[in-house]
């Protein structure tokens, strides 16, 4: 693992690499491992008593983006995701930017997709008995990641250095998130379980 750790710091290309990150070996190049970003350790998405990885969460978005490809031509550009506890119940926010037109029915198709695409047993027990809110899926406008992007740039850090988070709470990312989004669409996807 130190080995790894060490790799992570010195050799150009894999600077965006953080003591914890998980990374896998792909392969080997004269003997100098091949390494594969899986996530970040410490990234957990949680409202309750759910546990939610990076690795969770792009498996989430995936099965979403899934539906968006067959239904539309449109194409997820990039995303991130808050726990909102400012309510009860809290509840998950994914942020996405997309290129192309959509109708709204695909988009709540794609929400109630990523609710129900959650397997930790923590967020299904929760979203069952409401403990956890609808999944929330926010339609961000053109140009939103490249605006955090921007003000990342002005307040002193390197475009190289810059990856999009994935799970935020940052207030000034959220500021930027919330007042570019266009659209919000809530799941329906537990509102049979919860009448039974």
């Amino acid at each position: 693992m130190m080995i790894i750790v060490m790799i992570c710091f010195f050799f150009p290309g894999l600077y965006r690499c953080r003591l914890g990150d998980v990374v896998e070996v792909a392969s080997f190049h004269n003997g100098i491992p091949k390494l594969n970003f899986v996530c970040r350790r410490k990234l957990i998405l949680t409202v309750n008593i759910d546990k939610n990885t990076e690795k969770d969460l792009q498996l989430v978005v995936e099965r979403g983006s899934h539906i968006l490809n067959k239904a539309s031509r449109a194409e997820l550009i990039d995303f991130t995701s808050y726990a909102d506890v400012s309510n009860q119940p809290g509840h998950y926010v994914i942020y996405w930017e997309i290129k192309g037109e959509v109708e709204d029915n695909v988009l709540g198709a794609c929400c109630n997709e990523m609710d129900k695409s959650f397997a930790d047993h923590g967020y299904v027990v929760s979203r069952k008995t409401n403990s956890i809110g609808p999944l929330e899926l926010c339609v961000l406008e053109s140009g939103t990641f490249k605006k955090i992007l921007d003000n990342f740039i002005a307040n002193g850090a390197a475009l190289s250095q810059f990856k999009t988070p994935r799970c935020t709470n940052n207030h000034v990312i959220l500021k930027i998130l919330n007042t570019c989004t266009t659209k919000k669409f809530r799941s329906t996807a537990y509102n049979s379980s919860m009448e039974q």
